[in-house]
Order: structure tokens, then sequence, then C-alpha cells
């Protein structure tokens, strides 16, 4: 990394998106601050020096909310409680006990919570935890029922041209769980997906159908 700059889009009403090392960050900003996913390690300088540049403080983060616990999406947390799935959750920390504590070293411990299915975050309204199983074990996605948003993570992905990839071994711990939580999924009325790694999708509704009946 040569610089701590970086830069954010806006996807929604409060939301912006925030590249930072190996996956995009979406900083809500509220009354307090949600931030969905991390990064890898080192990415808190940039997710703060953004943050700053939107006019507000990294003091007003008042948690992160992992979709997953790869160290993409999970590695740049730091100086706030962070939620994960106890699929996830418990997995890492037994095969890395300590680890987080030690990435945040000079900055004030932080502290795992778990979520769960059905879970309604104070954000935006409410924001649901929907639990999709595949991609990891805990892999979650977050669904703002108002706003017509979906945070994906890496339960979903896209190509180019804007199409919806079917769950394939390469990146599925658990294929048949992937597809089902497509399904899962489909049920939701989204208007938009915003994904860990690609551009957002606007008609998510209709994507996430037509996916979902390549199996039916």
């Amino acid at each position: 990394m040569t610089s701590r700059r970086s830069s954010s889009s806006s996807v929604a009403p409060a939301v912006h998106a925030i590249p930072l090392i190996g996956a995009t960050a979406y900083a809500i900003l509220e009354d307090e601050i949600t931030v969905i996913d991390a990064g890898m390690r080192g990415s808190l300088p940039r997710l703060h020096a953004t943050i700053r540049a939107l006019g507000r403080s990294p003091a007003e983060i008042a948690r992160f909310v992992v979709t997953h616990a790869h160290p993409d999406h999970l590695g740049g947390a730091g100086g706030a409680d962070v939620l994960l799935h106890p699929a996830d959750r418990e997995r890492t920390l037994r095969l890395n006990a300590g680890t987080i504590a030690r990435r945040v070293a000079l900055r004030r411990p932080i502290r795992t919570i778990a979520i769960a299915h059905g879970d309604v975050l104070p954000v935006l309204g409410g924001l649901r935890v929907v639990h999709t199983p595949g991609h990891t074990p805990g892999s979650v996605c977050f669904y703002a029922g108002r706003d017509g948003l979906l945070f994906s993570g890496d339960a979903l992905w896209r190509d180019a041209g804007g199409a919806l990839h079917r769950p394939n071994r390469y990146w599925s711990e658990d294929l048949p769980g992937a597809r089902t939580s497509v399904a899962r999924l489909a049920a939701l009325d989204v208007g938009t997906i915003l994904f860990g790694h690609l551009p957002p999708l606007q008609g998510g509704t209709g994507a996430l159908r037509e996916l979902a009946s390549r199996w039916s």
C-alpha cells in the first residue's frame, strides 16, 4: 500500500462503498456509523481516511458487521465490535485464537458478537441478517427491506454484463448449501445487490429469481 487515501461512492442514501484492500466495505452513515465488511489487514487507515473525507469521525463507528470470516472481509476490522455468524465466528476463534486482538495492537481490543438468521440490526430502518451458507458455513447477507438493499458479501457473483453466476465448487465450501441460499435470497424484495468485490446490480429480485429458477 503506497497511500492511506481512499475514495468512496454513494450507492444509496447514507450508504457509501469504500474500496479497501481485497474487498469493498460499505459505510452506513447514520447517527452512528456501521461498516459492512472490513477488507484485509491494513485496510483500517484507508477506511478512517474516507470516513473523515465524508465529514465524519472514525470514533463514530459503532460496529463492523461481517458477511463471512475470510481475511479479505474480516482482517481490517478494528476499534469497534465485530458481528459474525456463529458458524464462522467459532471457526475463526478456534483456528486463529488471538490474531484479531494482535492485529489491533495499540488500539482498544475488539469484541466479536454472534449474530443469527433473522436478527434485525438498528441500521437503515432495520437491517436483517439472512444466513446464506455455502461460500462459508457462516456466510450471511444483510437485507435492508425499507430501501431494497441486499449486501451479499461473496454469497453471489455477477459478470460484467450484470448476470448472476450460479454458485460453483471453486468458491463454495458447500455447493448444495450455496444453491439453497440463492433460493432463500430470491424470496426477498431486492432492488439493488451490493457485492463484496463487484459493482452493484439493479433489478435484484428478477436476477435472483432467474438464478434460482435454474435449479427448479
